[in-house]
């Protein structure tokens, strides 16, 4: 279970508010400390053995929207203070300290290349049946590819399915028998090959392997077409789409799994052509996008201040931190497919992954000041 989702367990505390803080005593210890109003009005709920998650849905149903960083700030004290007695929460906010500190010092970790990928942890095999998902795996073959080499052709027929385990990759779009364009980077625990493999579509692009590559080869089988109509077969290929943007993005491709796949299912996917007009600066706002596939143009007062790729997340500003009102405006830059996540079901997964909600908040609070600045 991961640490969201637990009651809190505290020392026995004493609260007491005050004019411009709140005044929190240990009682085993009688230490006092002093709480912005913030984080005493966390403390506050916390102390009745509310979950991080419940307490995120506690100040959404009240109107309130929870500030992460100053609820990590909170936790992060009690666990200093050994106020906070849960060993899992502990562990999770001993364990980043020490991550934060090796990072400072410049003595983490020198990775030269990312780790092989187990097929077993992705997305597409744990949405299957068990018995279906390992009779797929037991018939895959793993092959180290030199750099350079074409797995996938462009029009071509085949249907098996292939998983990235390390290395990187890249698509492209064939123009003309000389020259081809580079549609998309992979990185590992990338997929492709899906609509030959869902759907039985001629290939649409040639994947080429940019670095030495491990991949797992996922042969088609007739019983495959058999076990998954074609409706699901449709809905995992969305999937898919949603998984590569997000194993694209700097802030969701670190999620934990559980939370991958909270982040998959939260939105509805949302086909637009393009220069189509998203929202408007100054609407009001409870949704907010990730880009699977295109891009999308933000602009204030008229003025386009960024472009948004795949990967990337917008409209949080409004949900977050701008009073429910859009800060900019959106419009698609070519035809364009997003994940539109609505503000409850965006809080939801926050509450579950405060590492993810921080992440999130530090970059709206980043945009925001960038576009008070312009």
């Amino acid at each position: 279970m991961r640490f969201e989702k637990e009651q809190v367990q505290l020392q026995p505390l004493q609260l007491q508010p005050a004019s411009d803080c709140g005044l929190v005593t240990v009682l085993p210890t009688r230490k006092s400390f002093r709480l912005s109003p913030l984080q005493y009005s966390y403390l506050d709920v916390l102390k009745n053995g509310t979950s991080v998650e419940g307490l995120v849905q506690f100040f959404l149903g009240q109107g309130w929207l929870v500030n992460f960083r100053e609820l990590s700030a909170l936790l992060e004290f009690l666990v200093h203070e050994g106020i906070l007695l849960n060993p899992v929460i502990r562990d999770y906010f001993s364990k980043a300290a020490a991550q934060g500190q090796a990072a400072g010092s410049g003595l983490g970790p020198q990775v030269s290349g990312a780790p092989s990928v187990s097929p077993q942890s992705l997305p597409f095999f744990r949405s299957l049946d068990a018995d279906l998902a390992q009779f797929l795996l037991q018939k895959a073959e793993r092959f180290q590819v030199p750099a350079h080499i074409k797995v996938i052709q462009s029009g071509k027929n085949d249907r098996d399915l292939f998983i990235l385990l390390k290395g990187q990759a890249g698509i492209y779009r064939v123009m003309d028998a000389q020259h081809r364009q580079l549609v998309a980077a992979l990185e590992a625990g990338a997929l492709f090959g899906e609509s030959g493999f869902l759907l039985n579509q001629p290939r649409t692009a040639d994947v080429i392997t940019l670095t030495p590559c491990e991949i797992l080869r996922v042969r088609h089988l007739p019983e495959f077409d058999q076990l998954i109509k074609t409706e699901k077969a449709q809905s995992l290929q969305h999937r898919f789409w949603i998984l590569q943007a997000l194993q694209s993005s700097n802030v969701f491709k670190k999620l934990p799994g559980d939370c991958l796949d909270s982040l998959i299912f939260s939105g509805r996917l949302v086909k637009a052509p393009a220069h189509q007009r998203l929202f408007n600066e100054g609407q009001p706002a409870n949704t907010c996008y990730i880009v699977v596939q295109g891009s999308v143009v933000i602009s204030q007062q008229g003025r386009n201040i960024n472009v948004m790729g795949q990967g990337a997340c917008f409209g949080e500003i409004s949900l977050l931190m701008s009073g429910g009102q859009r800060t900019a405006s959106a419009t698609t830059q070519h035809e364009t497919v997003l994940l539109e996540i609505q503000q409850k079901d965006f809080y939801r997964v926050l509450s579950q992954n405060l590492f993810l909600a921080k992440e999130i908040e530090t970059l709206a609070a980043q945009r925001l000041q960038a576009d008070q600045q312009r």
